[in-house]
């Protein structure tokens, strides 16, 4: 009862209270404000801490080699790039458990240099290096197979390819029988996986994964995209014709990609597997009309190459390369236009043997973007750009400044950043937790002066929506001289962290 009264007494004193301040003049009022954010994050003055700490699973073959285990392990990774190296690095050179052997049967593995794992299109390519030539086939086969369960479990890599010293070694001692991309696979044993990957080469019919290396749009590179294909002969000149097939027959899964003409139509002879001075190459003699195919196509010739080059020797076994004729001339040198490096710059193929690593600069993959449209939503787009940018945050920020292309999977868009900002306007990027710290110059709130509030919220939300696109990114926060001010063009509230938005998405996107 003592508990009610003093209830009563408390709301009849607050009525009291509250009438008596609606009797004052309003113009004596204090100004009551929201407290002030307090900053969580500490301003980043370069690139720094974009590391995180994950728990992986790596595949190691169990004491008995009959099958794989998964081994927890606690990994340092990237948010600047894909976390593909490091899971790579930390598989081969983990020292094993009680129920799991090290991999490698006592031969010890490492990749072939620090450009060794290649993404694009969900396929990982990865270089060991020559201490891998040691292996027996059915141990390498292992170590592909711990290597694609291992860099499959995120979901962003689907298929893995296994190269030593940037050559296919196959699965058999006379480099004819490919391997091909391995898949996910934690059920069966490996001796089943064995047996089957190692089926006799005279089978009627093969089905087997390729990595396709399709020229991108105007110019820019290549993208692949994993395929099953059926071979009717496992010989060189018949698995690349088959490969040639695929090509011109165009991407299943990459859209808006320029369509070859019919490469195997315009070989002159059937390809020739040559050994010169230790090399091996496969030759190829296309007719001269390719030259103004190529062109009709939009396909540049140094991006055919490049295509033709990682295709064949991603997936023919003992490859150190290709050599390529068209007509009466062999090619000896190529100087591509368009590609994002190396443009105009000359590639020399000594003796006419066209190496995979002569085209590095030449591989891609696909990043989210979000550009503006015409209503003041968001629209989502892919952009296929060097595949080692494609997670790199400061990368991203610079495809948002330069706006639209004519590259994009989804056209008439506007840019939300302003353009005249530069690289050297973000002053630094840094992860803080699950949050993308980014600091900007004066600039920034400069070319946003007399942006109106839709404006305003499409150029944060462009950034932010793009960021969290990567993992573990889940927020954004916005710095501005190491400060974060209370707004950049007077309408939204800029400090704090800003979460990704998809009620700005514009709703027809893919």
């Amino acid at each position: 009862m003592a508990r009610r009264l003093y209830r009563i007494l408390c709301l009849l004193c607050a009525c009291v209270l509250l009438s008596g301040c609606g009797a004052q003049n309003p113009s004596a009022a204090p100004n009551v404000t929201l407290p002030p954010v307090e900053s969580k994050h500490i301003a980043p003055e370069n690139d720094v801490n974009q590391t995180y700490i994950q728990t992986a699973l790596l595949y190691l073959p169990s004491v008995d080699g009959t099958r794989l285990l998964s081994v927890p392990e606690t990994l340092t990774l990237s948010a600047s790039h894909s976390n593909a190296e490091a899971l790579c690095r930390a598989l081969l050179v983990h020292p094993g458990t009680e129920l799991a052997a090290p991999l490698g049967e006592g031969v010890a593995l490492s990749l072939a240099s620090t450009d060794a794992v290649e993404v694009s299109g969900g396929v990982a390519t990865v270089s060991l290096s020559a201490s891998a030539l040691r292996l027996s086939h059915e141990a390498l086969f292992t170590v592909g197979q711990a290597l694609a369960n291992t860099l499959c479990q995120f979901g962003d890599i689907s298929y893995v390819n296994v190269l030593i010293a940037g050559v296919q070694p196959g699965l058999d001692i006379a480099a004819t029988l490919p391997a091909g991309c391995f898949q996910s696979n934690t059920r069966e044993d490996l001796s089943t996986l064995w047996a089957r990957a190692s089926a006799p080469k005279t089978a009627a019919r093969r089905a087997i994964s390729a990595a396709l290396y399709y020229p991108a749009t105007a110019g820019k590179g290549i993208l692949c995209e994993a395929r099953t294909l059926s071979f009717a002969e496992i010989s060189p000149a018949a698995m690349a014709q088959t490969l040639l097939e695929a090509l011109s027959s165009g991407a299943e899964y990459l859209p808006g990609l320029p369509k070859y003409p019919d490469l195997v139509g315009l070989l002159s002879e059937e390809p020739v597997l040559e050994e010169t001075g230790g090399m091996r190459r496969l030759a190829l003699h296309f007719d001269e009309a390719l030259n103004a195919q190529l062109l009709e196509a939009g396909i540049t010739r140094s991006v055919m190459v490049a295509s033709l080059t990682y295709t064949l020797t991603t997936f023919l076994p003992g490859l150190d390369g290709i050599s390529i004729s068209i007509g009466s001339e062999r090619l000896t040198a190529l100087t591509p236009s368009a590609t994002y490096t190396g443009a105009g710059e000359t590639i020399y193929f000594a003796d006419g043997l066209i190496r995979r690593r002569d085209f590095v600069s030449f591989l891609l993959d696909e990043c989210t973007l979000y550009f503006a449209t015409r209503e003041g939503m968001l629209q989502k787009v892919s952009r296929a750009i060097p595949f080692y940018e494609a997670r790199n945050a400061r990368a991203l920020v610079n495809q948002l400044i330069l706006g639209p292309q004519s590259i994009d999977s989804v056209s008439a868009l506007s840019p939300a950043l302003p353009q005249a900002l530069r690289d050297a306007d973000l002053l630094g990027v840094a992860l803080d937790g699950d949050t993308l710290v980014l600091n900007f110059s004066s600039q920034l709130p400069m070319l946003c002066e007399g942006m109106d509030e839709t404006q305003e919220r499409l150029l944060i939300y462009s950034l932010v929506n793009t960021l969290t696109e990567l993992s573990p990114v889940k927020k954004v926060s916005i710095y501005i001289m190491g400060e974060q001010p209370e707004t950049l063009a007077g309408a939204l509230f800029l400090p704090g962290d800003f979460w990704p938005n998809l009620n700005i998405l514009h709703s027809a996107n893919p």
